[in-house]
């Protein structure tokens, strides 16, 4: 219950502080106007099995995408124990554009997000989604997110990079993400050398797909959720 009121209030948070009126469901202006509703992506914020060891790496949700015309407001996840003996560590939210290359799916940086120091806790936490280069709101239906564990400068190279700072499994879980019907628990890893820049334009995708970089060719669950709001015409 702590869990769902601390979510509840998080979001509530980022109606007030992170949107305009019209974000926020205020639609006095126009009467017959639809009200806002927030759309949740990912997986559930749950105790997990694992935390990466790796550093720097990108990790991205591919079990489903953003509804067209998602406005980010948060980026929600857990962050409860370490293996790598990591207390501390780093978050940069990211939104890829999903597309098609040949017998390949490519996901390119379209959004690099406020980057933050995040520290363990045992409930879920969020910080903001707030992309600060890059497209803010996705023009179709073929939009996801993940993130870097790292602070990146605006060319998104990593200024600061740590350990993982999400819980995980390997190999993922079974069975819906939060997006409800249609949408899985699958994302997929990196584990380069040196770390991965995440320049907008930067490509990622199954090894032999021609990308900058590559990744796992098996999925894993990460306890961590896109929050948009969703504006109604």
């Amino acid at each position: 219950m702590r869990t769902v009121l601390a979510l509840a209030c998080l979001v509530g948070f980022f109606f007030t502080a992170f949107g305009s009126p019209a974000l926020a469901g205020d639609n006095t202006a126009n009467p017959a106007a639809k009200p806002n509703t927030v759309t949740t992506e990912g997986s559930t914020l749950r105790h997990r099995s694992q935390v990466d060891e790796n550093g720097g790496q990108v990790y991205i949700y591919v079990g489903g995408s953003l509804p067209v015309g998602t406005h980010l407001a948060a980026f929600q996840y857990l962050f409860d124990f370490t293996e790598a003996g990591n207390t501390t560590g780093y978050i940069t939210p990211l939104l890829f554009e999903r597309r098609s290359s040949e017998a390949y799916t490519l996901y390119t940086v379209a959004g690099i997000g406020k980057g933050f120091k995040v520290g363990i806790e045992a409930l879920p936490r969020a910080i903001p989604f707030d992309v600060v280069e890059g497209i803010k709101v996705g023009t179709n239906g073929n939009f996801t997110f993940g993130f870097i564990n790292a602070i990146v400068d605006a060319t998104g190279a990593s200024v600061a990079a740590s350990a993982g700072a999400v819980d995980m499994d390997n190999p993922a879980d079974s069975g819906e993400g939060v997006g409800g019907t249609g949408s899985t628990n699958d994302w997929t890893a990196t584990n380069v050398s040196p770390n991965p820049v995440v320049a907008l334009g930067t490509t990622f995708g199954a090894s032999g797909s021609n990308a900058d970089y590559t990744f796992y060719g098996s999925y894993r669950t990460y306890s961590a959720q896109a929050v948009g709001i969703l504006v109604k015409p």
